[in-house]
């Protein structure tokens, strides 16, 4: 039975053509000329908002280096079910005897529904200690309130449930799924196609204190001393949870999941080949990524390079952090995007359809001027969002190094970075879609220099364009208002799925315009780095104002389409 319910908050190839049969360029940036992006804005409100919590993560000269350097992300959950977005922040610790700077734990925020939050975390029984790195947030029991699954380091991943009464109980025990680690990102999603959410696990080095890489000797990087990457040390093991009965149960081999180890630090999922099942990207650090297809009966199989995912266009891995997939140039075909070390390029994996038919991806970076943009920055949490709501979807980048010594190097970066923001061109016809980097002296709210790791796109104050929240190591984090000026129109969704997942994970959205103009989303997780984003999708509209139609496919196959739904405002469908 098919209920709808607007929610009541204003206006939240490379060239050749292959198989571009896709909608030609409606949606220009609502400023005017195209390429003009001078309306795109932000505004610093952490002081104003409240969040004050600072992140820990080792010592500042980050000596024992890969656990240190990697960092933390957050989530946006709406744990008290009273309409407004609140936010977790996952911490760090320090090694013994190493002193932190302020209390390392996790922090949970509410929002008090004027762009204030409240640290909740104790009343909320979320205050434990441990090193964590990533949060991801599900209705894991179908209770429809949002639980939380945090992944560790020298202790097992947690798993909180949302009792519904504004707590949370630790159910690592009695849910499964505590992989002993040291655990990065995660994904959930239905890999069997039986109704309830299964978990994937990305794992990276087994790193000891005790035993740390070159007898804890620094290492060389283009002629500085600084501390060791993970090359040299043992790489950690992905793991793959089933939910059988509402337990997680260790069956990566079972479902075809097993790989070399790799250093892993990115997840998404995507239905990157829209056969109606729900696939998995997965960026490791220093070695290649990797693709599992989803066979459709309940088993996957590593498919990297066959489709030209593995690695850059000459053939070397690179150091993935950060991954996202989204439609960037709005043809229904779902593009990869992997961030990476510096002195090297951010990298976009562009989705095609070869005159046979087959899909294929090509390394389309420099050709969507994304390659030298990037090429001096160290990059982790990302994420394709449409930021001016003009139709056609941008990319935001979190940056950061992670050895302070290259700022008394002449290797032209620093260890604070500034973040990115890739604002996109559109098309017309067949032409490739080009990105401008914006910048950060003259995009208001984007010139403070950090070292970023987590990213969560998240619109706080139901207006229809997201918000930006960083997570930066050894400091506060930042919090952006997105106040970008005379923005397109929108449309957003809260998908609600039928059976346990009620998130709706593997959801393919279609979303027509009055001027008959689809654009495509997926209801994903994993994303990001480390981090949980808004789980509504809101869709720009650019210049078109009037009523759309939704076509949403739901993870149990059924089709849906809902015609004359209102612009400017959330709308909950459920399946």
């Amino acid at each position: 039975m098919l209920a709808v319910t607007a929610l009541t908050v204003g206006g939240c190839g490379d060239g050749d053509g292959e198989g571009d049969s896709g909608p030609s360029g409606a949606g220009s940036a609502p400023s005017g000329a195209a390429g003009d992006f001078s309306h795109v804005g932000f505004t610093d409100i952490t002081s104003a908002a409240g969040i004050v919590h600072a992140n820990v993560s080792g010592e500042a000269e980050k000596k024992m280096a890969i656990p240190e350097n990697i960092g933390q992300g957050a989530a946006a959950l709406d744990y008290d079910g009273d309409g407004d977005l609140d936010l977790f922040l996952a911490n760090g610790d320090v090694f013994d005897g190493q002193e932190p700077q302020t209390d390392p734990r996790c922090a949970l925020y509410r929002n008090d529904g004027d762009m204030t939050f409240t640290d909740v975390t104790e009343a909320a029984g979320l205050a434990f200690s441990g090193w964590c790195h990533g949060a991801n947030v599900v209705d894991f029991d179908a209770d429809g309130h949002p639980d939380i699954y945090v992944t560790c380091y020298l202790r097992n991943n947690l798993f909180f449930r949302n009792t519904g009464k504004g707590t949370f109980q630790d159910h690592s025990e009695q849910w499964g799924g505590d992989d002993p680690g040291p655990s990065t990102a995660s994904a959930f999603l239905d890999a069997d196609g039986d109704g309830d959410l299964d978990l994937y696990v990305g794992n990276y080095v087994e790193f000891d204190p005790a035993s740390p890489p070159n007898q804890g000797q620094p290492c060389e990087w283009k002629g500085l001393s600084v501390s060791c990457g993970p090359n040299g040390t043992p790489k950690a093991e992905d793991r793959f949870y089933e939910n059988v009965d509402g337990r997680l149960t260790e069956a990566t081999a079972k479902f075809g999941l097993s790989a070399p180890p790799a250093y892993t630090l990115g997840i998404v999922t995507c239905d990157f080949d829209n056969d109606g099942d729900v696939d998995l990207y997965v960026a490791n650090d220093s070695v290649a990524n990797y693709l599992f297809e989803n066979l459709g009966d309940g088993k996957f199989k590593e498919a990297a390079a066959r489709y030209a995912l593995d690695m850059q266009e000459d053939g070397r891995p690179q150091a993935g952090m950060g991954i996202d997939a989204g439609d960037v140039d709005n043809d229904g075909r779902f593009e990869f995007f992997v961030t990476n070390f510096s002195h090297d390029y951010n990298t976009l994996y562009r989705n095609a359809v070869t005159p046979s038919g087959r899909t294929h991806f090509s390394d389309s970076s420099y050709a969507m001027d994304l390659g030298e943009a990037s090429f001096n920055y160290l990059s982790w949490g990302t994420r394709i969002i449409d930021i001016d709501n003009d139709g056609w979807q941008d990319i935001i980048v979190a940056s950061g190094h992670v050895y302070p010594q290259v700022d008394n190097s002449s290797l032209d970066t620093k260890y604070a970075q500034y973040n990115q923001i890739f604002m996109n061109h559109g098309k017309t016809g067949n032409a490739l879609v080009r990105f401008s980097a914006l910048d950060n002296d003259e995009t208001a709210g984007w010139d403070k220099q950090a070292v970023s790791r987590g990213l969560v796109s998240v619109d706080l104050d139901d207006d229809g364009d997201q918000d930006i929240l960083f997570l930066e190591m050894d400091a506060k984090p930042t919090l952006l208002r997105n106040d970008t000026k005379g923005a397109g129109h929108w449309v957003g969704f809260q998908v609600v799925g039928g059976g346990k997942n009620r998130d709706a994970i593997g959801a393919r959205l279609e979303v027509v315009d009055s001027a008959g103009q689809s654009r495509w989303r997926d209801r994903a997780n994993g994303a990001s780095f480390l981090s949980s984003c808004d789980p509504r999708v809101v869709v720009g509209l650019g210049s078109a104002s009037g009523p759309v139609t939704l076509k949403i496919r739901w993870p149990s196959g059924k089709v849906q389409e809902i015609s004359d739904l209102a612009t400017g405002r959330y709308h909950v469908i459920s399946e």
